[in-house]
């Protein structure tokens, strides 16, 4: 795809590569090439939010998304990006998105949600329900989530209950040497584990249940000597939790844990499990003693002051078969609570660790004081990323005391020798601040479930997640709810049941620095821009491998300030929009269309739209944007989104504008809004307008009919096209 961005005016382009607008280093260890920084932050779905988003890379490069939205919604979110990770669109689950249900809700679902690949492409899914139950989906390899298969595990009562659901996929090349047992006899492959915590199970966390498939859909029983099968109430793996490893070479699983010497464990610390498959695919952990558990034979990985548990401890392996840990410490004393990395190279068995080092920084003065939430990539030999959300004081994660958060990034080098095996010497670190702004304020609460009785705000849920493209670029998807909005009448400063801010799904992906493979990665800066381009031909319906639907055919997106400091001026160039009947009529459901363009100011997100219905009466609009809540075993928080028009009711909130639309020749329509700037939060030419995107939206009804009831069965716009996202700033300030 073809993106061009124009400089706002000749003077700012000479000079932006000096201002400090990107993320700045903070902190920085060890020798390093150049300075890691990342594009303008980009938005995932303008109408959904979610928590605990997940971000999946597949081998031909495919962004994908997911996230639950809540047990109260029976529903998760699924996208699939057409253009690099840039814009999304929403992945059919049974039935294809339409106006009318712009995500389906299959059910039951709602909560925790995992993508995984094979490498070849296919896609597999997964969502938790209710801590009962799982929903698995598989789509691919080759139509990019345009339809799916789906099937429910243990959702007819036979679960004794589950929850942190992970995948684990086995697929060597064939070429790869010294394979396991299972492709030794011959096994199929892909091979799919799907592991969860075992509610139920004895020992630290329940244990975990491990099982398998060969098509992503039908599973049984993966842990030899679990007792009972698939149940585990005698015996189950010790792992929990944390996000599991594989190796392509042997299959081994692993899984990395909190354990104390009351639980049987040598020593307080984090303690790693590790699963043999035999020729039949089933795994044989270390801890199984003939179904019996014994703690005393896991891998030691360190000794910690103080739970590693806060809240998962993430594994990942490079491409040398080196394993990666992260952990973050849960103390009393929020001072510790810090964000460290190990790691082990095959050569060992993955049986000996590096000495934990540090990666996040602890300093008040960086906004890195206390962490939570850690997660971690490897890429190349001896390299990582690891990432959590930092706050700006040194006070407990879930106290009230109008903390500032961002998310943090460290990407941290391990010697190795000449066949990548980490040498264990001290590795190098390169810290940087990736948000642009704080991503959340005060409390995250880390009660879980118990979050609702301590009036805690769990908007964020429990994480977020980092990958890498085919450059090693990293790839961030976190929430940003630095918006604060709540559905009225309620406010930030009483959140008894219903907690203010919007998860708005967001990736940072990185565009400078050294990437996870050695070599410097590239792309745009964030620097302020006056518009972004979108190419032709990529506003289908269905909206993963439909035909292209000229009225909502995005082409440009433009904001200008006028002279006088008192307009806005909005642009999108779209190829026809002289034919709203054509493009309402080619969406079932749909009654109108929706051109929006949204921004952010501050802490305020603000749009600018024009609707139309077939009989062509366009109206124009602007205003700040909206949310419905809905609520989950975590009280309620903000689900939708919305852009309310101008008119007569408290949820009409827009404020009419002037605007035209002029076609002409061969070439796009021009869409202008011409926005008094009193009415979106007055903006001068100095303001700093962020993660700029513009969208054509299908709906079945008005923005500001939109209630709890039609957020409940997501009669909500649906996303055709989109551009997104760059900054604006109309004149750059002169320090």
């Amino acid at each position: 795809m073809t993106r061009w961005r124009v400089a706002v005016h000749t003077l700012v382009a000479l000079v932006v590569g000096t201002v400090a607008v990107a993320p700045s280093p903070l902190g920085i260890l060890g020798a390093s090439s150049s300075t890691i920084g990342f594009e303008t932050p980009a938005i995932v779905d303008p109408i959904h939010t979610n928590g605990e988003p997940d971000i999946g890379i597949d081998p031909q490069g495919r962004v994908f998304n997911s996230g639950p939205t809540g047990t109260g919604t029976q529903r998760s979110t699924w996208f699939g990006s057409v253009d690099g990770g840039h814009t999304f669109r929403v992945m059919a689950q049974k039935t294809v998105p339409s106006a009318f249900m712009s995500i389906p809700a299959p059910g039951p679902g709602g909560g925790d949600t995992d993508i995984a690949f094979d490498r070849s492409g296919r896609q597999y899914f997964a969502d938790l329900w209710a801590l009962a139950c799982q929903r698995v989906a598989v789509t691919g390899p080759t139509n990019s989530g345009a339809s799916d298969q789906e099937n429910f595990l243990g959702c007819d009562g036979s679960s004794p209950g589950s929850d942190r659901q992970w995948f684990a996929v086995y697929d060597p090349s064939p070429t790869t040497p010294n394979q396991s047992a299972y492709r030794a006899a011959g096994g199929q492959t892909p091979l799919v584990y799907l592991a969860w915590n075992n509610l139920v199970g004895p020992g630290p966390n329940g244990g975990e249940q491990w099982n398998k498939s060969t098509d992503g859909l039908s599973y049984r029983n993966a842990t030899a000597d679990e007792n009972p099968p698939g149940n585990g109430l005698n015996y189950s793996p010790f792992g929990g939790d944390g996000y599991p490893a594989i190796d392509q070479v042997t299959g081994k699983v692993f899984q990395a844990a909190g354990c104390t010497t009351g639980n049987g464990c040598g020593s307080s610390g984090l303690w790693l499990n590790i699963g043999t498959p035999d020729a039949t695919g089933t795994l044989h952990f270390l801890d199984d003693n003939a179904g019996v558990q014994d703690l005393t034979k896991l891998v030691h990985i360190a000794d910690t002051a103080g739970s590693p548990d806060v809240l998962f401890s993430v594994l990942s392996m490079d491409t040398a078969r080196n394993l990666f840990a992260v952990w973050a410490l849960d103390n009393d004393n929020p001072a510790l609570r810090q964000v460290f990395v190990s790691a082990s190279s095959a050569s060992s068995g993955w049986t000996v660790w590096t000495t934990p080092v540090q990666v996040s920084d602890g300093s008040t003065a960086t906004g890195d004081a206390t962490n939570v939430f850690p997660w971690i990539k490897a890429g190349g030999p001896g390299r990582a990323d690891a990432v959590w959300y930092g706050s700006n004081l040194q006070v407990d994660p879930s106290s009230h005391n109008n903390q500032s958060w961002n998310v943090f990034m460290s990407q941290v080098v391990f010697p190795t020798d000449t066949a990548g095996a980490i040498t264990g010497g001290a590795p190098s670190k390169q810290l940087v601040k990736v948000t642009p702004h704080p991503m959340h304020y005060d409390d995250v609460c880390l009660q879980g479930s118990g979050c609702i009785a301590s009036q805690g705000n769990r908007n964020l849920a429990d994480f977020f997640v980092v990958n890498i493209d085919k450059t090693g670029a990293a790839e961030i998807v976190y929430d940003d709810t630095s918006n604060k909005l709540v559905q009225p009448p309620n406010t930030c400063t009483v959140q008894v049941a219903d907690h203010c801010g919007a998860g708005v799904i967001t990736v940072a992906r990185q565009s400078s620095g050294p990437g996870l493979f050695g070599t410097k990665v590239g792309g745009p800066s964030n620097a302020p821009v006056r518009s972004l381009s979108d190419p032709s031909g990529d506003a289908p319906y269905p909206v993963i491998g439909g035909s292209n639907l000229a009225g909502m055919d995005i082409r440009s997106s433009q904001l200008s300030l006028s002279a006088d400091g008192s307009m806005l001026n909005v642009t999108m160039q779209v190829t026809d929009l002289a034919n709203p009947a054509v493009a309402i009529a080619a969406v079932p459901g749909a009654t109108n269309v929706q051109y929006v363009t949204r921004w952010q100011l501050g802490n305020t997100i603000y749009y600018a739209a024009m609707e139309n219905t077939a009989s062509s009466h366009p109206i124009f609009y602007a205003g700040k944007e909206q949310t419905i809540d809905l609520c989950s075993v975590s009280a309620c928080f903000p689900h939708v989104l919305t852009y309310p028009e101008p008119g007569a009711g408290p949820t009409f909130t827009g404020l009419p504008e002037a605007g035209s639309v002029r076609c002409s020749g061969p070439g796009p329509c021009t869409l202008t809004i011409s926005v008094k700037v009193a009415d979106v939060g007055s903006p001068t030419s100095t303001s700093l307008l962020e993660s700029v995107g513009a969208y054509a939206l299908a709906a079945a009804i008005r923005e500001g009919a939109e209630n709890n009831v039609t957020a409940q069965s997501d009669t909500v716009p649906l996303e055709i096209d989109g551009v997104c996202c760059y900054n604006f700033q109309a004149v750059k300030k002169v320090p």
